[in-house]
């Protein structure tokens, strides 16, 4: 079986050893992703749907490097700096995977930089 390990061009280059995303036959699964732009800049410092929305975008960009789509993803695991941002972190979230819905967990955890609200990491199926 053929691995693919990529870092997509559009997402910074990771901080450590890693690859953004991973494609194993069907199976796609993705580092930790962040609001951080091509250079590694944060976006959306201090507002939580804008982070949300760029970490879904670079979500989005990561399974195209591979084959895959956002229809393809069965399941996501959020990580968020406060549960008070949690009602704001679903109305992003709804908006791009309200016709998917791919099982969810979501977690309250200290992120890697002080500046991060949101991370998200997702798993997804695609045909051979």
């Amino acid at each position: 079986m053929e691995i693919q390990r990529v870092n997509p061009e559009g997402l910074a280059t990771p901080l450590a050893a890693y690859s953004q995303v991973v494609r194993a036959g069907s199976l796609v699964t993705t580092a930790g992703l962040i609001a951080l732009d091509a250079e590694g800049k944060v976006v959306g410092e201090g507002d939580v749907e804008a982070q949300v929305r760029k970490t879904l975008d670079n979500l989005v960009i990561a399974l195209e490097s591979v084959g895959a789509s956002l229809d393809d993803v069965i399941k996501t695991t959020l990580y968020v700096s406060d549960m008070a941002d949690y009602k704001a972190v679903n109305d992003v979230y709804n908006g791009y995977f309200a016709d998917i819905r791919p099982a969810r967990a979501t977690v309250e955890a200290p992120l890697v930089m002080p500046s991060l609200l949101f991370e998200m990491d997702a798993i997804a199926v695609v045909s051979d």
